[in-house]
Formats: structure tokens, C-alpha cells, sequence
């Protein structure tokens, strides 16, 4: 048999597998219609409720941020990030909308720096993969007040990821000095419009990305009556689930579990996220330096 006749034969197998696959989930689909259902709709009143009222004034912020925002290149505090992070100093914005307004904030920031030639690539890479975190009031308030009815665990939490963001920032510093370009390039002035719509698109991108994984995980939770396997999966789907489940369920029964668990969960963000974040990052970016780098601060954030 010849070599093109092995691709030939190849690829009609990968073809009927892909047809197999999309009419098996279509079926799924059709015969748990009812739960994708209800679930589908729970992303929709979360998103519409809670996250585009939250995120649409952050994202007009941080073009606002960006626009104004200010350090001094010589002083204590961009030396400092530079020799701490291996970055441009301009980057210190990205982290600080990061620990602030919370994903995916500041990934937009880096991804619009580099757009702007005031970041290298390699540098884009190293910090989105650590400046995309929940942010302050979803962890204090939403986590620790909402859900665990404890303010003070709310800021654990908040300590766990951000020292956790840091310390990846740190193991994935580079040691040669990183080239210094464009520092002086002019910052674009604020437009409203502009902002509105592109705050418009994000919100809309992010809440869709939400009631997808919302959907996936309501097939899971038909399909698998194992409150473990759902727990399990709702780590790396979508983070709000997962810690409202990680604190329902009665397989976690030990507070400490919970906590340590809840710090994964929010160290890592989920796919939901990821998918948020990649949606800005240029093409060239590589995604698995960030996965890589989020399951790290995952890790830490937990232990």
C-alpha cells in the first residue's frame, strides 16, 4: 500500500469517527434536552444578572487604566517589577487590573501592550499567564462572605491566589536581561465609543463562553449521578460552579478540603476563563505556556 493511499485511508477514518462523535453528542443532546435545558439557562441568568453588570464597567475601566495610567521607568517600582518579573515595566498595569478588577481583565491589558509594541511576545506569554485572576470583590465578597459566609476565608482565598500568581511570575522570569523597546510609545487617548463597543463585544464574548461550559456541565451532572466525577469536572470547566459545588456537596464534608480545594479552583479559573482569555491573545501566543503556567499557580494557590 502506498503512502498516499495510508493518508487516504487515514484521513476516512478520522472522518467517520468526527461523524460518529457529532451524531453520538447529537443524540445525548435530543435525549437530555430537558437538563442542558435548565442548565443553559442558569448560565444565561448568571451572566446576564451578575457578570455583564459586573464586567462591562471593568472592561471600560481599564481602557480608561491604560490611558492614564503611569510609572515612573527609573523609579523604585518599574525597576523593581523588571528585575522581580524579567518584563517591561508597562506591564505592572496588566497585573494590577488583574489582583483589582479580577479575568479577564487583565490578559486584555497585556494583549493590548503588546498590541501597542510595548511588550516583546515571550514577554506577553510569561504574564498573561499570571495576570489572569479572580478578582478582589468576587473572592472576599462572592467566595468568602456569599458562599462560605466567612469574610476572613474570603481573604485567605484572595492571599492564596495572588501570592500564587506572583510565585509563578517569578519560576518563569527569564535570567538574561530582557530587551528594553518602544517605553516612550505614545498611549492612545481614551475613546468612549470605542470603549463601549469593545466593552459591548467582551461582555457578550465572556457570557457565552459561560453558558457553554454551564451547558456541558449540566450534560455531565444527567449523565454521571456522582457528585465526586461532577465536583471533579466543574474544576476545569467553569470556576463559579465549581466552587459553589466544592461547598454544597456533601462529598466535602471537612472545611479544609473545601478551602484547599476552592483555591484550585479559583487558581486555575477553568476553561470558561481560558477561553475568555484566548479570545484576546493574538494567534502567535502560545496557549500552552499559559495553561501551563494557570495549572502551576493552581497547584500553589492550593497547597
Amino acid at each position: 500500500m502506498t503512502a498516499k493511499m495510508l493518508i487516504s485511508n487515514r484521513k476516512n477514518t478520522t472522518d467517520l469517527l468526527n461523524t460518529v462523535l457529532c451524531l453520538g453528542l447529537a443524540g445525548i443532546m435530543i435525549a437530555l434536552g430537558d437538563e442542558m435545558k435548565d442548565a443553559i439557562y442558569t448560565g444565561f441568568l448568571f451572566s446576564f444578572q451578575t457578570i455583564i453588570p459586573t464586567l462591562f464597567p471593568f472592561f471600560i475601566l481599564s481602557d480608561i487604566w491604560l490611558s492614564v495610567f503611569a510609572v515612573n521607568p527609573d523609579g523604585k517600582i518599574a525597576r523593581g517589577f523588571q528585575k522581580m518579573f524579567g518584563i517591561n515595566w508597562c506591564g505592572i498595569s496588566a497585573l494590577s487590573s488583574s489582583l483589582i478588577c479580577g479575568f479577564p481583565v487583565g490578559v486584555k491589558v497585556a494583549s493590548q501592550l503588546y498590541k501597542e509594541g510595548r511588550i516583546t511576545k515571550d514577554e506577553l506569554e510569561r504574564l498573561s499567564g499570571f495576570v489572569n485572576n479572580p478578582s478582589l470583590a468576587f473572592v472576599i465578597s462572592g467566595v468568602g462572605a456569599g458562599i462560605l459566609k466567612d469574610v476572613k476565608l474570603g481573604i485567605l482565598l484572595y492571599i492564596s491566589v495572588a501570592l500564587s500568581a506572583i510565585l509563578v511570575g517569578l519560576f518563569f522570569r527569564k535570567k538574561e536581561a530582557f530587551p528594553t523597546i518602544i517605553n516612550d510609545t505614545p498611549r492612545q487617548s481614551f475613546n468612549i465609543t470605542n470603549s463601549i463597543k469593545n466593552a459591548a463585544y467582551s461582555s457578550i464574548h465572556v457570557s457565552s463562553c459561560i453558558v457553554f461550559f454551564s451547558g456541558i456541565l449540566g450534560l455531565v451532572s444527567a449523565l454521571v449521578n456522582n457528585e465526586l466525577v461532577i465536583a471533579s469536572t466543574s474544576l476545569f470547566l467553569e470556576v463559579t460552579n465549581a466552587v459553589k459545588i466544592i461547598n454544597v456537596s456533601s462529598v466535602f464534608d471537612n472545611l479544609y478540603l473545601r478551602l484547599i480545594l476552592t483555591a484550585f479552583a479559583l487558581g486555575f479559573s477553568g476553561f470558561s476563563v481560558h477561553m475568555q482569555a484566548f479570545s484576546f491573545l493574538p494567534r502567535e501566543a502560545s496557549k500552552r505556556k499559559y495553561l501551563l503556567m494557570k495549572l502551576i499557580q493552581a497547584i500553589l494557590s492550593s497547597l
